[in-house]
């Protein structure tokens, strides 16, 4: 399955695909490096494409595409400020996309291994790699947060 079907596929989102990065905002764009841009496939703004559908809910921000060897992967990024005062925030967003992967995005969830990343915005990040709560996000297998997003 590749990223740009799974989108096809999926009620939604599926006339949200745009090639590389271009889904996301400029800013956010910036927050996100691979070293090989060809093998970013494609991505999707969730949170914009679901908005009036889930107007109330805690929709995560993008899916990427991204070609690893012969496998192409989903991965899922949450742009948001990382104080301890995020760690619920970023909880509920996780467990919305989690849930939106089972219920409504099977195929995405396909394509779905331990890709789920807090970037964060301007400003300090307050959660220590070896703290109590990066060790939370750890055990929900969430990775951040992160300056910037280095994608191989």
């Amino acid at each position: 399955m590749k990223f740009k079907r799974a989108v096809e596929l999926t009620p939604g989102v599926k006339a949200c695909y745009r090639p590389g990065l271009q889904a996301l905002s400029k800013n956010d764009a910036k927050r996100i490096s691979c070293e090989n841009p060809r093998q970013l496939t494609g991505s999707i703004n969730v949170d914009h494409a679901l908005q009036s559908a889930q107007p109330q809910a805690n929709r995560w921000d993008y899916g990427i595409g991204l070609q690893r060897g012969e496998n192409e992967t989903a991965v899922w990024v949450e742009v948001h400020p990382a104080s301890s005062a995020s760690i619920s925030d970023m909880l509920n967003k996780l467990e919305w996309l989690k849930n939106w992967l089972r219920s409504e995005a099977p195929e995405f969830r396909k394509l779905t291994g331990d890709g789920f990343y807090w970037v964060s915005t301007e400003g300090p990040i307050a959660i220590t790699p070896n703290s109590t709560y990066a060790k939370q996000l750890a055990s929900v297998g969430l990775h951040g947060p992160m300056r910037v997003l280095n994608l191989k």
